[in-house]
């Protein structure tokens, strides 16, 4: 995203809409270019409306940034033309949403500019990709291969199907460190390539099947807990490729509870940039303060799909 801001020509001054609920690190990468983010909240379904766009808008907007937010496709193919009638660029944040597709189409066609985060979707340990209408040159690879993280991620998949081996790794595994949103939005040197090793590994580990194999295991999970999921992701779009399941209710009891049952969740988007004004975007807080994601990757069998629901349990309803 940082890189992709200079492509696209915006400057100190610049203004993009920005969904008041994001992750923060992509707000950071337009900041550090001096760019202003003018938030917007959506509606129910973190669609964009017109009318908040609308009254938005002013001499310096450049751009609309629309989030596919858990795989979910957003309907860009209309911000395309919404963008096109007000001469303004479209930046598509896709990082966790590779190889989804709306109406046949991949996420990310209709961008000036789209992101994907590649180690969302297949068993890498980093990695990410920039597509562009007018790409940035090409650049070398970090020679280095990686190897440590590679075989920390293997090993933790092989852990995973066996419990003795489970508990020989269990004084190795990494416990879960104090939530710190400076090293979250840190950018470290956004100048750096990825391993030698990635695109290698990515042509091996990347299918066609990974987005069916994770709306199957997506379908599965929310027949079981589907009371406590909340619009858009209460329904499965047919071209999703699914990041994780959102869960609400209570939060800390939540990621309690799963954590006792050796699930790892994820506390979704606790913490937003600095610079949104949160008691503006009521909506976007309330998510925060309740959204849990449980796994659906494409690694879950049917038994890992009944052990995530039975550790959901009968905790703190919506």
């Amino acid at each position: 995203m940082w890189n992709g801001v200079e492509r696209l020509g915006l400057v100190a001054g610049d203004e993009v809409l920005m969904p008041a609920y994001h992750h923060g690190s992509e707000v950071e990468a337009v900041s550090r270019r001096g760019v202003q983010c003018r938030f917007y909240e959506g509606d129910e379904r973190l669609e964009p409306t017109e009318p908040e766009l609308n009254a938005l808008l002013g001499a310096r907007t450049r751009a609309l940034y629309l989030i596919h937010y858990q795989g979910f496709p957003q309907d860009a193919a209309r911000w395309r033309r919404w963008c096109d009638e007000r001469g303004l660029m479209l930046i598509e944040d896709a990082a966790q949403a590779w190889l989804a597709t709306r109406d046949g189409t991949p996420v990310g066609s209709h961008g000036d500019l789209a992101f994907f985060c590649l180690y969302k979707s297949v068993d890498l340990p980093e990695g990410a990709a920039l597509v562009m209408r007018s790409p940035p040159a090409t650049a070398s690879l970090d020679r280095r291969p990686g190897a440590v993280e590679i075989a920390r991620l293997h090993a933790a998949w092989v852990a995973g199907r066996s419990k003795a081996l489970a508990a020989l790794m269990s004084p190795l595994r990494r416990g879960p460190s104090p939530y710190d949103p400076a090293r979250d939005f840190d950018l470290r040197d956004p100048a750096d390539m990825p391993w030698s090793t990635t695109c290698f590994l990515l042509r091996r580990l990347a299918s066609p099947d990974i987005a069916e194999r994770r709306r199957d295991n997506y379908r599965r999970l929310l027949a079981r807990v589907g009371e406590r999921v909340r619009p858009p992701f209460d329904q499965l779009p047919t071209g999703a490729s699914p990041f994780v399941l959102p869960l609400e209710g209570d939060k800390p009891e939540l990621m309690r509870r799963l954590r006792s049952r050796e699930v790892v969740a994820l506390d979704l988007w606790s913490t937003p940039h600095p610079s949104l004004p949160s008691e503006r975007f009521p909506a976007a807080a309330g998510r925060r303060a309740r959204t849990v994601g449980l796994p659906v990757h494409q690694e879950l069998r049917p038994a890992d799909i009944d052990r995530i629901a039975g550790a959901v349990g009968g905790g703190s309803q919506m």
